[in-house]
């Protein structure tokens, strides 16, 4: 049995713009929320485990150039509807941590919000493995950044109620 005719890249393109784009907005607010919860954050009781401010902000940015890379890869190899639409519900869940934990400061709703990004991550690997095994292996970082989001923000809400 033959494949189908792949499309070629170039009319993937405003797709892929489209996800792109998204990974960038997505950046920017969270960044913007950062700067802005950064003074009233200071007064807040730290996990003895949290790593230095200054880690973040990279982290976050090497993050969102996966998530786009992530996007750029499914499309590239015209992936399933389903894969592409997990990897939008994986761009929500990331896009929503900021907002729920620097913006509204509702850490433990952060951390479940953290707790469905694994369970995303987790099974986006299988989703993702078919289409693009390079787009699935690029979520291993997300499971250790996520893990860790979530466990801050357990112990944050548990030290500032």
């Amino acid at each position: 049995m033959s494949e189908p005719p792949r499309t070629h890249w170039l009319r993937r393109w405003p797709g892929l713009m489209l996800a792109l784009i998204a990974v960038l907005a997505v950046a920017i607010n969270n960044r913007q929320i950062a700067t802005t919860a950064r003074p009233a954050m200071a007064e807040f009781q730290r996990p003895p485990f949290e790593l230095p401010i200054w880690l973040h902000g990279p982290a976050f940015a090497f993050l969102s150039i996966t998530m786009a890379l992530i996007a750029g890869l499914l499309w590239y190899e015209a992936a399933r509807p389903v894969a592409l639409w997990w990897w939008v519900a994986q761009l929500v869940a990331y896009a929503l941590w900021a907002p729920l934990s620097l913006g509204l400061r509702l850490h433990f709703l952060a951390a479940l919000d953290m707790a469905i990004f694994l369970v995303l991550l987790v099974f986006g690997m299988f989703v993702f493995w078919r289409d693009s095994k390079m787009a699935a292996l690029l979520l291993i970082p997300f499971l250790a950044w996520t893990s860790y989001l979530a466990a801050l923000s357990v112990e944050f809400g548990r030290l500032n109620p």
